[in-house]
C-alpha cells in the first residue's frame, strides 16, 4: 500500500468506523490492499489514539489523510509486506519476466532481483546498484528450463520466496529505535 492507497481507503471508511478509532480501536492495514478496524494490539496496526485526540470523526480523518505519507513510511519501516501481497507480486513478475530470470545457478546468474520498497515490490535488473542485495533464487546445480519454472514455481507457492525476504529483512523488522 502507498500513500495514494491509503487515501483511497481512507476515504472508503465509514463514520462509524472513525468513531471506533476515537474509542480506541486500532486503524489495520489488510494484506497491503485496505483499510480495516482491529484491536490496538494486533498486528498490522498503522495508527491508533495513543495520547492524541480529535474534537469530531471529520478531524481524524483529515488528520490521518493529511500524514497518510508519513504513516506509510513509518510503517514499512518496521514491518514487512503481507505474505499474500509478496506473492501477487512476485508471482507477476514471474510472468512478466520468466521464470529463468530469477533464477542463480552453477553458469547462470540471475538477470533481474525483487526489493519491497516503500509498502510496493519493485524488480530490478542487474544494472541496479543494488541488484546484488535483492531476492532471487539460487540454486546448487544446473536445471533445464522446465525444472526451472517447476522450482520457481515451489519457491512462490510454497512460502520459501517470503521466507527469503523474512529472513534477509529480520533485524529491520525486529529493531526499534
Amino acid at each position: 500500500m502507498n500513500a495514494t492507497e491509503m487515501k483511497q481507503a481512507l476515504e472508503q471508511l465509514t463514520d462509524q468506523d472513525y468513531q471506533a478509532i476515537v474509542d480506541g480501536a486500532g486503524l489495520v492495514i489488510e494484506n497491503d490492499e485496505t483499510l480495516v478496524i482491529g484491536r490496538p494490539d494486533q498486528a498490522f496496526v498503522i495508527f491508533e489514539m495513543g495520547d492524541e485526540s480529535f474534537d469530531s470523526t471529520e478531524a481524524l480523518k483529515a488528520s490521518l489523510m493529511s500524514r497518510a505519507e508519513g504513516l506509510i513510511q513509518e510503517y514499512y519501516q518496521y514491518n514487512p509486506v503481507s505474505k499474500a501481497y509478496f506473492n501477487r507480486a512476485l508471482q507477476a513478475f514471474v510472468q512478466e519476466h520468466g521464470p529463468e530470470a530469477f533464477v542463480s545457478m552453477p553458469g547462470k546468474t540471475a538477470t533481474v532481483a525483487v526489493f519491497a520498497e516503500k509498502g510496493e515490490m519493485v524488480c530490478e535488473d542487474a544494472s541496479s546498484t543494488r541488484f546484488e542485495y535483492g531476492l532471487n533464487l539460487t540454486l546448487e546445480e544446473a536445471m533445464p528450463a522446465l525444472a526451472i519454472r517447476n522450482k520457481v514455481k515451489n519457491w512462490v507457492q510454497s512460502g520459501g520466496a517470503y521466507e527469503d525476504y523474512i529472513s534477509v529483512n529480520v533485524c529491520r523488522f525486529s529493531c526499534i529505535e
